[in-house]
C-alpha cells in the first residue's frame, strides 16, 4: 500500500516526524456505551483522510497564543505522519495555565514562534479535515494566531469528536480523560498536545466502529473551515482607529494607560492584533519596557502619540520578571 511519505520539517528540535505505522483495528465496543437512537438523518460519511490535533495554550482565544501543536495525519486506518512542536508564545506562561499542562518558560525558550511554524504545519495538513477533541477551541486557537500573524485563515474543514461522543453515547462525562477511561482505550498521559491528540484518535476509531452505517449526519459536526471561527474584528472609535495604521506600519506608540490600581502609566507599545473579548476591544502590543507582547484594554487608553522614529524593538526570549498583562 503506498502512503504518503513524513513531511520534512525545517524545524528537527522542536517537529519532528514520525515513520509510517500500520493499524489494527484494536478496539471492541465497551458493553457499557448504550447507542442513542438515531432518526433516518443520513448522508455524511467519515473522512477516509485527515489530520488529527490538539493544542496547548497559554490561556483561551482570542488573546491566547498557542504553546505546543500535536497532529497526526491518517488514511483509512494508516497512520502516514506526525507533527508535534512547541511554539513560542512571545510573553510569560500563567502559572495557573502551567499547573494544567506542565508547559513552563523555559520549556519554549528556544522554541520557534508561530510565524515560523503556523505556515509549515498548515502546508503539512495538505488543506485536509481537521478532527480535535473540542474542534471549536481548536479551530479559534489556529484562526486567531493567522488573523495576528497576517498569515491566510485556512479553510481546513473543522470535524469534532466532543460533538459526536454527546450524539453517540450516555455517559457521565465527555472530557477526553474520561471517554478514555469509560471507553476502555488506551491509557497515557494528559493535556499534552500530541498525546491527547493520540487518544482523539482513539475516540474516532471508537466512533467509527459504534456508528450505524450510514453515520448520521453532522456527527462530528457541521465541517466549518477553519477561517470561520475567525475572531470578530473590532470596530475603533475614530479617536483610536490611528491605532490600527500603527500596527500596519509597526510604529511604536506612546500610551498614557488607566491601570487597574488607579495609576497611569506612561508605556510605549508597538501594536500589532486588536480582538474582543467579552464587551471590551483589546489591543496586543510588544511593551518596550519588558520586551513581550501584552494586551491593553482600549478603554484605558488615556492618550497615544504615534513615535515613528522610535528604535525598533525584538521580544526577547528570557528574564522575565514583570506581570504578565497589562490589563
Amino acid at each position: 500500500m503506498i502512503v504518503d511519505p513524513p513531511f520534512r520539517l525545517r524545524s528537527p528540535t522542536w517537529a519532528r516526524p514520525v515513520a509510517t505505522l500500520r493499524l489494527g483495528n484494536p478496539f471492541r465496543a465497551a458493553a457499557h456505551c448504550s447507542l442513542l437512537p438515531r432518526g433516518p438523518d443520513s448522508g455524511m460519511e467519515f473522512p477516509r483522510a485527515l489530520v488529527v490535533l490538539d493544542t496547548e495554550t497559554t490561556g483561551a482565544p482570542a488573546g491566547a497564543r498557542l504553546l505546543e501543536i500535536g497532529a497526526i495525519k491518517v488514511r483509512g486506518r494508516n497512520v502516514v505522519g506526525r507533527y508535534e512542536t512547541l511554539l513560542y508564545p512571545e510573553c510569560p506562561i500563567p502559572s495557573k495555565v502551567t499547573a494544567v499542562h506542565g508547559i513552563a518558560d523555559a520549556d519554549v525558550a528556544a522554541a520557534p514562534t508561530a510565524a515560523e511554524v503556523l505556515p509549515e504545519f498548515l502546508e503539512w495538513t495538505e488543506g485536509l479535515p481537521i478532527l480535535a477533541h473540542n474542534a471549536p477551541f481548536d479551530a479559534a486557537m489556529l484562526a486567531s494566531e493567522c488573523a495576528r500573524l497576517g498569515l491566510p485563515l485556512p479553510d481546513n474543514p473543522m470535524y469534532c469528536t466532543l460533538q459526536g461522543a454527546r450524539r453517540l453515547w450516555r455517559l457521565p462525562s465527555y472530557s477526553l480523560e474520561s471517554l478514555v477511561s469509560e471507553l476502555g482505550l488506551p491509557t497515557g498521559r494528559h493535556h499534552r498536545a500530541t498525546e491527547d491528540a493520540q487518544h482523539a484518535l482513539h475516540v474516532y476509531w471508537r466512533l467509527r466502529e459504534g456508528s450505524p452505517h450510514p453515520p448520521p449526519r453532522c456527527l462530528l459536526g457541521p465541517g466549518l473551515p477553519v477561517l470561520r471561527f475567525a475572531p470578530e474584528r473590532p470596530r475603533l472609535p475614530n479617536s483610536r482607529r490611528f491605532l490600527l495604521d500603527a500596527a500596519q506600519r509597526r510604529d511604536a506608540v506612546d500610551l498614557s494607560y488607566l491601570l487597574p490600581d488607579g495609576r497611569v502609566a506612561q508605556l510605549r507599545v508597538t501594536p500589532r492584533f486588536f480582538y474582543r473579548r467579552g464587551s471590551l476591544t483589546m489591543m496586543e502590543g510588544l511593551c518596550h519596557d519588558v520586551l513581550f507582547y501584552k494586551s491593553y484594554r482600549l478603554d484605558r487608553v488615556l492618550a497615544a502619540r504615534v513615535q515613528r522614529d522610535a528604535p525598533p524593538v525584538e521580544v526577547r526570549r528570557n528574564g522575565w520578571r514583570g506581570r504578565a498583562s497589562a490589563e
